[in-house]
């Protein structure tokens, strides 16, 4: 029996308090052992509970209270489960940031997972060292540091935050708004040239990256995050939790 269905909650949240760490796994065994590699990591100062696919969700306590949620994915037998609890707990749940952990050799298309809602792919199969090295990574990311909180101001036509006011250009307001109104915080190629209005069977894939580029420099430049991330072979991705409209 799968999780889904047994942990979404009504309506869609954008909890700010969201706090701790959560590793789900297809067996206890799985996510616990992942739970011991993530708390001997971030510490005691952050707590890490640990579940399998199949156990019923602590009512007491949300997935949005989760600040992240691993999802462990151990073989490619689990491909379809994992994307499909992936998809099911970002539905309800906008806040938290959602990890493929991919363990062990193999394919895996990362898009997949972007696109059902997760955030964060990391692949784990080498030795103790060079896993704690991937985790170090995760956790010196824009999407777990959150340095900063933007507020898209459409009647403005700027962003604000850290008691600074970036200007932007029409255009560039579209894009964050189209931006921070998915789901999943990505846009295609093609979604981004429809917003900009651009024809989208003629349009200049260059002229977009450097309008892309240029947008990325400003807030980059006035706030130091690299807000907007590419995404080979398809689009670009906001970091999540980074910018907000309301």
């Amino acid at each position: 029996m799968m999780l889904i269905g047994k942990i979404t909650t009504s309506g869609h949240s954008e909890v700010k308090e969201e706090t701790g760490i959560l590793t789900i796994g297809r067996t206890h065994t799985l996510a616990e052992g992942f739970r011991e590699l993530v708390a001997s990591h971030v510490g005691k100062d952050i707590a890490v509970d640990a579940m399998c696919y199949s156990n019923s969700f602590n009512r007491n306590k949300s997935p949005n209270s989760y600040r992240a949620i691993f999802i462990v994915i151990e073989s490619p037998q689990a491909i379809a489960e994992s994307l499909t609890l992936i998809e099911g707990l970002r539905a309800d749940n906008l806040a938290s940031i959602i990890s493929a952990a991919i363990i062990g050799p193999g394919t895996f298309n990362k898009m997949k997972y972007y696109l059902a809602g997760a955030d964060y792919c990391i692949n784990l199969n080498s030795t103790p060292d060079e896993n704690a090295e991937v985790l170090s990574e995760f956790f010196d990311s824009p999407e777990w540091q959150r340095k900063n909180s933007l507020f898209l101001d459409p009647t403005r036509m700027c962003l604000i935050g850290d008691y600074k006011r970036l200007d932007v250009s029409f255009a560039e307001m579209r894009i964050l708004e189209a931006f921070s109104q998915t789901k999943n915080h990505i846009l295609s190629h093609d979604e981004i040239a429809n917003v900009m209005g651009l024809n989208i069977n003629f349009y200049d894939p260059r002229a977009l990256e450097k309008s892309i580029s240029r947008l990325r420099g400003k807030i980059k430049g006035m706030y130091g995050t690299n807000a907007i991330q590419s995404i080979r072979g398809h689009g670009y991705r906001l970091i999540r939790g980074l910018i907000s409209t309301t």
